[in-house]
C-alpha cells in the first residue's frame, strides 16, 4: 500500500500578511521585523511573519527567517539556502518591545542549527508542524505537554489540517497573550 505525502499547506494556517481585515490585536505587540535571540544573547534571525489559525483567530507561530551564518553551521546537509524559514510556536517566545527583540526560550544555538526548516514558498504543512513538535518534544521542557503518541502518525502528518487539541500543548500557550488577532 503506497502512502501519498501531503505537500499542501495546512488549510487552517495563513500568514497574517495574506489575510485581509486581520491584524495583531490592539493590546499586543506586532513583532514582525524584530530580531530573534536566544536567552544566551545570540541572534539567530528575524521575525518575518506571523502564522495565524484562521478558525481559532489566533497566531500559532512566529515565522523566523534564520540568519545565513546559522544555516551554514548545519552539519547534516538537510537544509540549503532556500530553507531559511522556521515556525516557532508562540509559547516559546517572549517579546521585548524596549529593544525590538523576540527571545526564544528553551533552545540552545545547537538546537536551532538543527531546528526543522521549510521553504516558505511551499506553505506550511501539517507534516512540518508535527515534525517541528516532535523535534521540540525530544528536549524542550514543554515536550511532555504534547501528545506525541497521538500526532506523530502518517494520518496527522498527511492531513489538510490539525484539530484544536494539537494546539493545547504548552508550545502554544503564550502567557503574555501576544497571540490574539
Amino acid at each position: 500500500m503506497s502512502t501519498t505525502l501531503n505537500h499542501n499547506p495546512n488549510k487552517n494556517l495563513e500568514l497574517l500578511d495574506n489575510l485581509e481585515g486581520y491584524k495583531v490585536h490592539h493590546d499586543d505587540t506586532d513583532p514582525r521585523g524584530y530580531k530573534v535571540v536566544l536567552p544566551s544573547g545570540e541572534t539567530i534571525g528575524e521575525v518575518e511573519g506571523l502564522l495565524a489559525d484562521i478558525n481559532a483567530k489566533l497566531v500559532r507561530y512566529v515565522e523566523v527567517e534564520i540568519d545565513d551564518d546559522v544555516i551554514k553551521r548545519h552539519t547534516f546537509d538537510r537544509y540549503d539556502a532556500a530553507d531559511k524559514h522556521a515556525l516557532v510556536p508562540v509559547g516559546l517566545i517572549q517579546i521585548n518591545e524596549a529593544n525590538n527583540t523576540v527571545t526564544m526560550h528553551g533552545l540552545t544555538l545547537d538546537q536551532i542549527i538543527d531546528y526543522p526548516r521549510f521553504p516558505r514558498q511551499r506553505g506550511y504543512t501539517t507534516r512540518y508542524e508535527v515534525d517541528t513538535n516532535d523535534y521540540l518534544a525530544g528536549f524542550h521542557d514543554y515536550g511532555s505537554s504534547y501528545d506525541r503518541d497521538r500526532y506523530s502518525t502518517d494520518h496527522h502528518r498527511d492531513a489538510d489540517s490539525l484539530d484544536d487539541a494539537f494546539y493545547d500543548s504548552n508550545f502554544y500557550r503564550n502567557p503574555s497573550s501576544n497571540d490574539r488577532l
